[in-house]
């Protein structure tokens, strides 16, 4: 059994950091049918916080009936009302009552959903039950009129110290060894996500039963390249400039590395011709802008790089490619590192010649390849390698660049 699951809170007071908010949802909740004013409950706040955990142990508590759906399965009136009319119109099954649990209606959002929030509000209206909504992000002007007809809860992002306090418990339940400071990171590296810490202490643990602040690390690079990866999703795989405009938002990643992971990825992705060209026309643009940053520091630009890179790719293309695509990182960089090591060498060498001859290391760069000729000659290069001060790995570099 998964950690996620084995230590979901079975009771509301094993809910961490919410007790507060809980007893605000657990008063409304009882008080649903002394209400005359039809109002639902919209819980709100970042991933991992609780917020579907703890409707789950407040119903156990309160011997209520559960009935959840989730939004983002069920996008349009169709689908909600099949599932959750029968249920706001028939008894409970046992006649204790119900809560309607209506999870992540950010899912509701887009142009393809526009039936989803007025069916909601229906439901909100003739339910003789309690109706328990669930976002990240309930902010959205699609969501005014909803937020008219709820009551706001906000759960907060899990505290730094709560989050180290309950690894340490699991990890003493589950005999896990673990360096303090790998806690720690792995405290802060999941940024009041309970649920993503608990599945990085559970991967990282698997099988060794330890935990060491090099594992630590290991999983925050892993984590780098997975959110490019999603984000990437978001731009190759949808038509929706709403959706594309905030794909990198929560990127841990230079946009110059975005730029290269898109130009890598892109003839996978898009087949269609005219796709390709309209998307490298994108980034074409994109890298005029990146010249001009570099050139005269116009930063402001970074604002267009970023609608291109997101939005501009997004629309390039006709229809999205409904096939699996395995993105891969740039081999450009990689090549880049290769070239950097040459010229690494290449330059300190400029650096050591210059300084023997009393010239600039620019101007034996300029002169490297005639210097490379005249050293290729024998005795040339046993009188340079007194002169100049040449260690073996100069000379092997001169030799290997002469033939």
């Amino acid at each position: 059994m998964q950690f996620t699951d084995k230590y979901r809170p079975r009771k509301t007071s094993e809910v961490i950091g919410q007790q507060e908010q809980i007893g605000k949802i657990k008063t409304k909740v009882s008080d649903h049918n002394k209400s005359k004013l039809k109002k639902a409950l919209l819980i709100y706040g970042p991933s991992g916080t609780g917020k579907t955990s703890a409707m789950h142990a407040l119903a156990r508590e309160l011997e209520l009936e559960i009935i959840e759906v989730n939004a983002s399965d069920t996008r349009n009136t169709e689908g909600l009302e099949n599932i959750l009319l029968p249920a706001i119109r028939q008894q409970s099954l046992f006649s204790k009552g119900k809560i309607i649990l209506i999870d992540e209606i950010d899912g509701l959002s887009g142009t393809n959903d526009r039936g989803g929030i007025p069916t909601v509000i229906k439901l909100i209206e003739e339910s003789r039950y309690p109706i328990i909504l669930t976002a990240n992000d309930p902010w959205d002007q699609k969501f005014n009129s909803l937020r008219q007809k709820s009551v706001m809860v906000e759960f907060k992002a899990i505290s730094f110290i709560d989050t180290v306090n309950h690894l340490k418990q699991i990890c003493k339940k589950e005999k896990i060894t673990f360096d303090e400071d790998a806690i720690n990171n792995l405290g802060r590296l999941s940024s009041g996500d309970l649920r993503s810490a608990l599945n990085d202490l559970e991967n990282i643990s698997s099988g060794s039963k330890k935990i060491t602040k090099k594992d630590v690390e290991n999983t925050s690079e892993r984590e780098k390249e997975e959110s490019i990866i999603n984000a990437l999703l978001k731009v190759f795989k949808t038509t929706n400039a709403d959706i594309a405009l905030g794909a990198y938002d929560n990127v841990d990643e230079d946009i110059d590395k975005i730029f290269l992971w898109l130009d890598e990825n892109l003839p996978s992705e898009y087949k269609d011709i005219n796709d390709i060209r309209n998307a490298y026309e994108n980034l074409s643009i994109a890298d005029v802008y990146f010249g001009r940053i570099r050139r005269w520091q116009y930063y402001r630009y970074y604002v267009y790089i970023y609608d291109l890179l997101s939005v501009g790719i997004a629309l390039s293309k006709k229809e999205k490619n409904k096939d699996f695509v395995q993105y891969k990182p740039t081999s450009r960089i990689l090549k880049i590192w290769i070239a950097n090591q040459k010229n690494a060498k290449k330059k300190a060498l400029a650096e050591k010649i210059a300084s023997h001859t009393h010239t600039s290391k620019k101007r034996i760069l300029h002169n490297m390849p005639y210097l490379i000729k005249i050293l290729s000659n024998k005795k040339y290069l046993d009188k340079s390698t007194k002169e100049f001060q040449l260690e073996k790995e100069d000379i092997e570099w001169l030799k290997k660049y002469a033939n």
